[in-house]
């Protein structure tokens, strides 16, 4: 009765049926969420005042989110401990980052809103798409655009910072009647270096500094049998910290394995929510619930994408599958989506003592939560389990699906199980939603680095470029989105089209490169079903996956994907994968580098790839080869003009190719 003794009685029955603030939490009419407040922290040019062609000059506003979240709405139940965390009547708050990047005049804005979803509260889309550094503007394409970017904090393991450089929350712990919760929780360490002892940190705190029931061991490798540690080969600094004295026997890239009782689970799974309710706090232009107004009023956007990089595409694509891309006042939340070297994997976020920083590689966290059915967007039946799923299940049945466009490099079929987007596991295809398209990045690793290193790997990692495909593809999701217009079609590898292969090297045709030292590794991205309800997981030997990788040509590139002008008019071999050197668990897969094999000058024995000597007699045979390859991906609409001019210029110069002499 508080909204009828604060409103006449001509008003109370529309104020009653309209405004959900006056609604008590889980009543009929009540709000999911609000946003109570939005305290802007600070606003200002950004940039230092530069001006991006038509969009003008940017501005940036730094500011934290004062949320509210009813624990009972059915938008909400699905959060794992919400329902445990306290209360007060009947509202769960907690606090979120927020950073925007938007023109400083509303007229010149794109009114696309572009929500990066933060890499460890950090900002990738500069990175991948504007290809900057240390925060810059880089190529100003996003700028250049007129969008404007967002980033909302959503992993509960990393602290508000309020400063616009990062993006963290402030999520509260979940309890059971008021006491603390405990469980069992598992780390895993490898150090990668030559000490003789180490420290672990934990993500939770021990529920208790004594040792027992808590379990330490090493194991060579993945599925390698574990070496349990005696008490004395550990201890407590800490109820959040061990340090070891590493057994001998064992060499650098040993797994540490620590297993505890944990307590105090953080509810994990309001990320999922943060990113829904802030996200559509922004785009509706409404005054937060203290009456300020809404940073994007004025450019009221009329698209809204999320892209995710990397661990933000893991989480992006379980967002989509746990039914978060729902708005509860109807609707979707996001029109366009872009998980990007997400591969076929979820994020172990929305469970209790989840873990929104880990993944699985075939030697570390090898059988960490989120590599789990469903892997396609298709709605499918899993072949080892009889289940049917799909990450689209949910928003088909409520018609909030994105448009959304897959995108993976060459690394994500080995450490992130890709096939399984677009096969059942079992040997077939799937056709994928008319609303996806699935590319793959030919033969570039996770993350294009700028310089080629060796670090712990066997050879250089690989340098391919990314950005030009990234940035395309972001152009064709817009209008996508916005106007229904069609992307060009899919560029993955399909068995159908024989260019999905089991991992051996003759199936691939990978190039027999063992006289330059290069080895292939045969197998190692096989995926088991594993029991996640034991810790630590228990993975069923006799349950397996099929999984494929792309087939190569005679350089060892991907033939399926987008082929940019770096491998299609190729200076060495570039492959997703690299192995570990000798020391370092040799022979495993190298993280999430791949490899780079330079072509010889000339000739020489034991290469079966042409020399450059071969292919680009003089700089300007190569520019030409390097121009059409660049022209002929724009034609298709698979590069933009600017990029085009970008390598013709880079080829004009490079010192690699021209006359040799023996």
């Amino acid at each position: 009765m508080t909204c009828l003794r604060r409103l006449s009685c001509l008003f109370c029955l529309f104020a009653l049926t309209t405004l959900a603030s006056c609604a008590a939490p889980g009543g009929t009419g009540s709000p999911a969420a609000q946003i109570e407040r939005l305290e802007i922290v600070s606003r200002g040019p950004a940039f230092d005042g530069k001006v991006f062609d038509d969009a003008g000059a940017y501005e940036k506003i730094v500011a934290i989110a004062h949320m509210r979240i009813d624990p009972h709405h059915p938008a909400n139940r699905a959060i794992v401990d919400l329902d445990k965390a306290p209360s007060a009547g009947g509202w769960v708050r907690y606090r979120t980052d927020v950073i925007v990047l938007r023109p400083r005049d509303a007229a010149r804005a794109s009114r696309v809103l572009l929500l990066d979803i933060p890499n460890r509260g950090g900002k990738l889309a500069l990175q991948m798409v504007n290809e900057s550094s240390a925060g810059d503007a880089g190529n100003g394409f996003l700028m250049r655009r007129g969008h404007t970017l967002a980033w909302i904090g959503w992993q509960g393991d990393i602290g508000l910072s309020a400063n616009g450089e990062s993006a963290g929350t402030a999520f509260p712990t979940a309890r059971a009647d008021g006491q603390p919760i405990t469980g069992q929780s598992v780390e895993e360490k490898v150090f990668d270096d030559i000490k003789p002892t180490g420290a672990i940190d934990l993500a939770y705190r021990a529920a208790s500094t004594g040792q027992a029931g808590a379990v330490l061991s090493v194991r060579a490798h993945a599925t390698a049998a574990p070496h349990i540690l005696p008490a004395s080969a550990w201890s407590y600094t800490s109820p959040t910290r061990i340090e070891i004295t590493r057994p001998r026997g064992f060499d650098a890239g040993a797994i540490y394995q620590f297993q505890y009782e944990a307590v105090d689970p953080v509810v994990m799974g309001l990320g999922m929510a943060a990113l829904r309710d802030v996200t559509s706090h922004l785009k509706s232009g409404l005054a937060d619930g203290a009456g300020q107004p809404n940073p994007l009023a004025d450019i009221k956007p009329d698209v809204t994408l999320a892209l995710g990089v990397s661990q933000p595409g893991r989480f992006l694509r379980d967002l989509i599958w746990q039914g978060f891309n729902a708005d509860p006042r109807g609707g979707r939340v996001f029109d366009g989506a872009m998980p990007l070297l997400a591969g076929s994997r979820k994020s172990f976020v929305n469970r209790r003592f989840g873990r929104p920083e880990r993944y699985s590689t075939q030697h570390l966290n090898h059988w960490s939560y989120g590599d789990q059915f469903p892997f396609s967007y298709a709605v499918t039946t899993d072949p080892v389990s009889g289940a049917t799923d799909g990450i689209f299940a949910r928003c088909q049945a409520n018609d909030s699906c994105p448009k959304l466009m897959h995108i993976d490099s060459s690394t994500e079929f080995w450490q992130g199980r890709a096939s399984l987007v677009v096969t059942d596991g079992a040997g077939k295809d799937i056709a994928l939603p008319a609303g996806v398209r699935a590319y793959l990045m030919a033969s570039t690793q996770h993350m294009t680095v700028s310089r080629a290193t060796v670090g712990i790997c066997k050879w250089t990692n690989n340098t391919a470029q990314q950005g030009p495909a990234v940035r395309v593809l972001l152009d064709r999701l817009v209008a996508w989105a916005r106007s229904g217009k069609e992307p060009p079609a899919s560029r993955f590898p399909r068995i159908g089209n024989a260019m999905l292969v089991p991992p051996q090297r003759d199936a691939v045709g990978f190039p027999d490169l063992r006289a330059l030292g290069v080895t292939y590794p045969e197998g190692l991205n096989e995926l088991t079903v594993v029991d996640y309800a034991s810790l630590p997981p228990k993975p069923a030997a006799d349950k397996r996956y099929q999984v494929l990788v792309p087939m190569a040509d005679v350089d060892g590139h991907d033939i399926a994907g987008i082929r940019l002008p770096d491998v299609e008019v190729p200076l060495a071999t570039y492959a997703g994968w690299n192995l570990r050197r000798g020391g370092f668990a040799e022979g495993q897969l190298c993280g999430l580098n791949g490899l780079s094999v330079p072509f010889a000058a000339l000739p020489r024995a034991g290469d079966p790839r042409r020399a450059l000597s071969q292919r680009y007699p003089t700089r300007l045979e190569y520019a030409k080869a390097v121009a059409l390859a660049a022209r002929a991906l724009r034609d298709e609409g698979l590069l933009l003009d600017e990029d085009v001019t970008r390598f013709i210029e880079r080829a004009k110069v490079e010192q690699r190719v021209g006359p040799q002499v023996p």
